[in-house]
């Protein structure tokens, strides 16, 4: 099976979920923009926002409420939307190397040497010390209600986790892909593997799954995968179906991108470990459907990987070829017990079993209650699925409203109707990992 992720950047995403193995994925109900160029600056400098929003999602719909205007950048994308035009837009991040959002390239200024002492940024220390204090105080006495102690000790323990992966692109490659007029696929450093082996494991030691590791062999080929895509720029697609070879590409090079894409999660506009599996997980931009068939593969009956980034293209190797070698647990998504918003919100939710239920299988029933509120959640999209992403037999899947779904809330998840397996039901609540 494969899961064909696509991140258009600054979030103009168009994604498409494949069928079976060797078979042309699906296409993309529409495109709304284009990479035309990618560029890493190898180092991150500060920036001042001068003017314009700050958008924290790849659809650029959601804005971000901070008044803090002095970021680190070292990330720039530019598209072709459907109307000709290009646009040039900046990755933010705090100088942990943590995203915070996108802003339009030409709204920024550069920090001369970054230098603490000039007026732009007492200005924004002042700012953003008072809002950080005020926001602080906000938060805590939030979260305290809403968390009990043993919760709020969890939570804690996931965010030393998290601030522990190295979500950077510094030092990423110990050799540079070739990838305009010639051809070198390159090689990923193992700081930045291991980045991602990290993220991958954090959220699978969430839900208690094992943890898997990189495959020297696998990381090999999911290089190839994003090299080659990354030579053809034109987007992303498994067995680089509708894609045209470069002439700089040889054909042995091409087939072997090939290849490995047709094991792969693949997504475009990412370049940060985190990053690229926090969407896979999230799943949230699947515009084709709603199977969260990348989310299963990470959480899924895996038990090693291969890692490949090229620019803006990630290949992830979830099966070379060789299946997992082992059955998958049931997974509830979002987990029981505290969990990221992050990761749960505005996409599908999802229970995900090891057995088949069959092609005639009813549509089960699914309730969520906000205990926060007291209110029923409004569902849609309600479905099965038996295309066994992640080797799991079926898949329930369903969309809670996103306007519905709120940072510090409780949720009560109610499954009902599921062919030859008790019904499901488990509270979850949503907390913020980046405190």
């Amino acid at each position: 099976m494969k899961s064909c992720l696509k991140f258009i950047a600054v979030g103009l995403a168009a994604l498409s979920v494949g069928g079976l193995l060797g078979t042309a994925p699906a296409q993309a109900k529409h495109k709304a923009a284009t990479i035309v160029s990618w560029e890493s600056e190898g180092w991150e400098e500060q920036y001042v926002v001068t003017k314009g929003a700050i958008y924290k999602n790849y659809r650029l719909t959601k804005k971000l409420k901070t008044k803090q205007r002095i970021f680190w950048s070292d990330l720039k994308f530019t598209v072709k939307k459907t109307n000709g035009k290009r646009v040039t837009y900046r990755e933010l991040q705090k100088k942990s190397g943590h995203f915070v959002g996108y802003v339009v390239a030409k709204n920024v200024k550069k920090l001369k040497d970054s230098d603490p002492r000039s007026d732009a940024y007492k200005s924004e220390a002042k700012i953003k010390a008072k809002s950080t204090k005020k926001n602080a105080t906000k938060a805590k006495t939030s979260e305290k209600k809403a968390f009990t102690a043993s919760e709020r000790s969890q939570i804690a323990t996931y965010r030393k986790q998290f601030k522990q992966i190295a979500n950077t692109t510094k030092g990423m490659y110990d050799q540079k892909p070739s990838v305009k007029k010639t051809f070198t696929p390159g090689k990923l450093s193992a700081k930045y593997i291991n980045a991602t082996v990290d993220s991958i494991n954090f959220y699978r030691e969430m839900f208690g799954l094992r943890k898997v590791s990189a495959d020297a062999s696998w990381n090999t080929d999911a290089q190839y995968g994003a090299a080659t895509l990354a030579a053809a720029n034109k987007g992303i697609s498994h067995g680089l179906v509708g894609l045209t070879k470069p002439g700089f590409v040889s054909t042995a090079d091409w087939k072997h991108g090939a290849e490995a894409t047709n094991t792969s999660n693949l997504g475009e506009g990412m370049s940060k470990p985190y990053d690229n599996i926090l969407m896979y997980v999230n799943d949230g931009n699947n515009i084709s459907g709603e199977i969260p068939g990348h989310r299963e593969w990470v959480l899924g009956g895996i038990t090693k990987v291969g890692v490949g980034q090229a620019g803006a293209y990630n290949d992830l190797n979830v099966f070379g070829g060789a299946g997992s070698g082992e059955s998958p647990d049931t997974v509830a998504f979002p987990k029981a017990g505290v969990f990221p918003m992050s990761a749960a919100d505005s996409t599908v939710w999802s229970v995900s079993f090891a057995h088949q239920m069959g092609s005639n299988a009813p549509t089960p029933t699914v309730k969520v209650v906000d205990n926060t509120t007291h209110k029923t959640v409004k569902v849609t999209n309600v479905g099965i699925s038996s295309d066994s992403y992640g080797e799991f037999g079926t898949t329930v899947y369903y969309k809670p409203a996103a306007s519905q779904i709120k940072l510090n809330h409780a949720y009560t998840i109610t499954v009902k109707n599921i062919v030859h397996q008790a019904d499901v039901s488990y509270q979850t609540k949503l907390f913020d990992l980046k405190d």
